[in-house]
């Protein structure tokens, strides 16, 4: 029986969120994201050893796991930061003079000694900074995998935040 699991809850689904008027005196920040090639399946990975990854054949993810990164990032800044907005970046935005944080997902899996991990880089105001993020699990399982997934998720929004 394949099992589907979802980054977001229904609380955080990450949804584009309206501009308020509010936010129109925020600084608008373009936010583009880029991830691993390997991450592009559908299907959840767990890293064997330190050259093998496995695809878990009856565990996929319900949308693609690119979107659900993206959107629980967009999700999680915009409800930290008082002072700016963050919007997907366009093609046409490439050029613009607005802010741009650009994030690099290179790992973001489970692995073999129960450890989920989230590493990768990101350029925001000029700087480049390298997150690498790891939570030991409590609880077999791909469902509690996915829960501390999430958690690193906000760990990374939060440390991009504070920049």
């Amino acid at each position: 029986m394949t099992s589907y699991y979802m980054l977001n809850n229904p609380a955080s689904s990450g949804v584009a969120q309206a501009v308020h008027s509010k936010d129109k005196a925020k600084q608008k920040v373009l936010l583009s994201l880029e991830v691993a090639d390997y991450l592009s399946s559908p299907y959840l990975v767990m890293q064997m050893d330190a050259h093998k990854i496995h695809y878990a054949t009856f565990h996929m993810w319900a949308e693609p796991l690119t979107d659900s990164i993206f959107n629980s990032l967009l999700h999680d800044l915009n409800a930290m930061s008082d002072t700016e907005v963050i919007v997907p970046a366009l093609r046409r935005d490439q050029d613009s003079q607005q802010a741009h944080l650009s994030v690099s997902i290179d790992y973001f899996h489970v692995t073999s000694q129960s450890k989920v991990i989230l590493s990768g880089s990101y350029e925001y105001q000029g700087g480049h900074r390298n997150f690498s993020f790891e939570e030991t699990m409590q609880e077999d399982g791909y469902s509690h995998s996915v829960a501390l997934m999430r958690a690193l998720m906000q760990k990374l929004a939060k440390q991009i935040s504070s920049t």
